[in-house]
């Protein structure tokens, strides 16, 4: 062996084999780190809609609520997903269909949102909160008006929830979907009696919300019918 090989193996043969043992020191301590949890676990099966594991997964004794770090429960995945039977088979092991995650959401407000709406309807027959609020003070019926979701809003009003319900700025559901020009939704909305002439806490009702959000078609349809 040359004198530069020998100083090649000197130079960085010591260094290659601590650096490369302290690495497996290291995974081995952190590795729980990078286990899957439960929670990722259920949450996996659900969007692989494996039923079977999901019941393998609770069997083992994986709770029902349980939640990942955004305060997600299982049920609320399946929602997110409008996966029914997968919904049903959670309810039937006690799922609580109120419980709410980290901004106060529940399944309801996701289906809603998402416009998921045979999980909607399935949560309104097992008999969720149509009037919860999440961490904005918004209803699901709420969410569903100022996205426009007129069946969403339709079915919520039909199955109890309050169509003149406010958030903390005095906002009503009428205020939201104007703001951003849902006229079927405000039409619906009318019909079931919500209130034209009501005014937030800044002194603006739909019609002044739809003009200054750019509506104005929405706005002089509000304004005739005052």
């Amino acid at each position: 062996m040359g004198e530069r090989s020998t100083m090649s193996l000197f130079r960085y043969g010591p260094v290659r084999r601590p650096a490369a043992a302290f690495l497996l020191l290291f995974l081995a301590a952190c590795g729980p780190l990078f286990e899957t949890t439960s929670a990722e676990r259920m949450a996996k099966a659900i969007k692989n809609d494996s039923p079977a594991e999901v019941t393998k997964l609770l069997a083992d004794g994986v709770p029902v609520d349980i939640k990942n770090k955004a305060g997600w429960t299982p049920l609320m995945v399946a929602a997110a997903r409008d996966n029914t039977d997968i919904i049903k088979l959670l309810i039937k092991n006690g799922a609580d269909i109120n419980i709410r995650e980290n901004k106060k959401q529940t399944a309801l407000h996701l289906a809603a949102r998402w416009s998921r709406f045979e999980t909607l309807k399935l949560l309104l027959a097992e008999g969720a909160d149509r009037d919860t609020r999440d961490y904005l003070t918004w209803t699901p019926l709420m969410w569903g008006a100022l996205l426009g979701r007129t069946e969403i809003v339709r079915t919520l009003i039909e199955n109890g929830a309050a169509a003149d319900i406010t958030d903390a700025a005095g906002n009503t559901p009428l205020i939201l979907t104007a703001a951003r020009g849902h006229t079927d939704t405000a039409e619906l909305l009318l019909s079931r009696g919500a209130s034209i002439n009501w005014t937030n806490k800044a002194g603006q009702d739909a019609a002044a919300i739809a003009a200054a959000s750019g509506y104005t078609a929405l706005s002089d349809k509000l304004r005739a019918r005052q």
